[in-house]
């Protein structure tokens, strides 16, 4: 016999509702944070009860406050909410594949593995992935069509990647929820290296073309997000 711990049970009540589950989704895939305002615009509900769900979900640790200040606002800073930045794996019965990515990396760095053959390891299994996933595609694709399928590839992974086109100056990968969130920070930077390693492989079986890649944000070192910079090699 296994025990449900009581941070799952606490989460499937507030997830357990509907509209709480709307709000919580809402809040997760904004690219800023939301005030109560924000959500009663949204939803059409009395600030009462919104206040209510967020409490639920602030209570269950799914989001968190802090005091937001909009440019061109007038007035004090607001109160708004995101997505916490505390991951909560479920799994029935319970398993733990964390702690063996930490055992795994921390072998690996004991190991003094060179960044280079770590970062060479990471692009061909990117391209390997893309290889066993069927996408149909019947030849090289242009950077945008190959960044497209990227991001929705990525989504299926557990990410929440979103592109941006850089008014010529080619593309921006943008990410607000680093699915490493727990690891990369530790293991700085290792796990960034070899995840964007992995992109940049994926990427390279998408397109057969070379392609600059340059990483300007990242959530491990402390910024509100990643973000790489990717453009056609010249």
């Amino acid at each position: 016999m296994y025990r449900v711990r009581p941070d799952i049970l606490t989460v499937s009540k507030a997830l357990g509702e509907e509209t709480r589950f709307a709000v919580f989704q809402a809040i997760a895939n904004s690219e800023s944070p939301l005030t109560v305002k924000d959500l009663v615009a949204r939803f059409g509900m009395h600030h009462s009860a919104i206040r209510i769900h967020l409490n639920k979900l602030e209570e269950a640790g799914l989001i968190h406050s802090r005091k937001h200040h909009r440019k061109g606002a007038v007035g004090r800073p607001q109160l708004a909410f995101l997505a916490s930045e505390k991951a909560l794996t479920i799994s029935l019965p319970p398993r733990n594949y964390q702690f063996l990515a930490r055992l795994a990396i921390d072998w690996l760095t004991s190991e003094s593995q060179d960044a280079a053959q770590a970062a060479c390891f990471g692009e061909e299994w990117g391209h390997e992935y893309m290889r066993s996933t069927a996408h149909g595609i019947g030849g090289p694709l242009p950077l945008d069509a190959a960044l497209e399928i990227l991001e929705g590839e990525l989504g299926e992974l557990g990410g929440a990647p979103q592109i941006i086109t850089l008014n010529g100056r080619g593309y921006a990968l943008v990410e607000r929820n680093c699915i490493f969130g727990e690891l990369a920070p530790e293991y700085e930077p290792f796990v960034c290296e070899l995840h964007q390693s992995v992109l940049r492989g994926m990427l390279g079986e998408l397109t057969g073309a070379e392609f600059v890649w340059e990483c300007t944000d990242s959530l491990a070192r402390g910024d509100d997000r990643c973000q790489v910079q990717v453009r056609p090699a010249r």
